[in-house]
């Protein structure tokens, strides 16, 4: 009888000491606040001109926890009890890993279908636009980023003049604002870069100059509803990325700034290993 009523206060144990307390982070929030934390580091490490200070570094990563409605604390907490039951945390991380990769190969098929179109129209004001005309942005879902990535063909001069618009409906009341941003890569890796943040609804417009030097070799950006706790949704249509070739009307980009050529880490088909955030960068892999 003792012999019985000890393996029971054993199992019991056992049990209470492997079952993850209700204090902590369920499994699947873990498991979705792990793929957000993933893609936010990605940002972060591709973007490091508009991340480089701690306290903007701080902002991005606070969003997170903010939008999945938990505190840095209960993360810790969370991840020192899975230290303990590894077993656990690696069940919960193979899951996150598939997220991703879903999420890659998908994007992968997206970019597929807009690049279906080898050529750009020749001309001296294109709309070199490839995707869908307009998109809905949510803070509590993967569509909360809208990115673009154009391949420069024999259309494409020195000094092109780029004007990404769009039209902004129904913009939501948050303490980060939605973001813009527009690059041109050279084939000297230059870049020049300009960004905005959108603070009210209506047309937003954001210009940018290639250099008069180098060749262009791709044109890319996004549009960033930051991440929330409470679901908040922003709506865009009308979107257009014009591309003008240069001339004496062509108004000067007084903000857009630059980066000189450093080394840069290629993947196998030439994009550059820091363009895009993790889960976007591999499409050309």
């Amino acid at each position: 009888m003792k012999h019985t009523v000890f393996v029971i206060l054993s199992v019991l144990l056992i049990a209470s000491c492997s079952r993850r307390p209700d204090y902590l982070i369920g499994e699947k929030e873990m498991e979705a606040l792990l793929v957000d934390i993933h893609k936010t580091e990605a940002v972060i490490e591709s973007n490091y001109s508009l991340y480089s200070s701690n306290a903007d570094k701080k902002k991005l990563r606070e969003a997170v926890f903010l939008r999945h409605g938990v505190t840095q604390e209960q993360f810790d907490t969370t991840l020192v009890w899975y230290g303990h039951h590894i077993d656990k945390y690696m069940q919960v991380y193979d899951k996150v890993v598939e997220r991703l990769k879903a999420e890659n190969e998908e994007a992968k098929k997206l970019l597929a279908e807009e690049n279906s179109q080898t050529m750009t129209q020749p001309g001296d004001s294109v709309d070199v636009w490839k995707q869908k005309r307009f998109h809905t942005f949510d803070t509590r879902v993967s569509s909360n980023l809208l990115t673009f990535d154009i391949a420069t063909d024999e259309n494409f001069r020195t000094r092109d003049y780029f004007e990404f618009k769009f039209k902004v409906l129904m913009l939501p009341k948050l303490s980060v604002k939605p973001q813009v941003y527009m690059a041109v890569r050279h084939a000297n890796n230059d870049i020049v870069y300009n960004r905005v943040d959108v603070d009210k609804e209506g047309w937003c417009v954001l210009p940018l100059q290639a250099d008069s030097v180098a060749a262009i070799s791709r044109v890319y950006g996004y549009v960033l509803l930051p991440m929330q706790s409470v679901q908040e949704k922003m709506y865009i249509d009308s979107l257009t990325l014009i591309r003008r070739h240069y001339n004496d009307r062509i108004p000067v980009v007084d903000k857009q700034k630059s980066l000189s050529a450093q080394p840069v880490a290629k993947s196998p088909k030439g994009l550059a290993a820091k363009q895009f955030p993790k889960t976007v960068k591999q499409i050309g892999s």
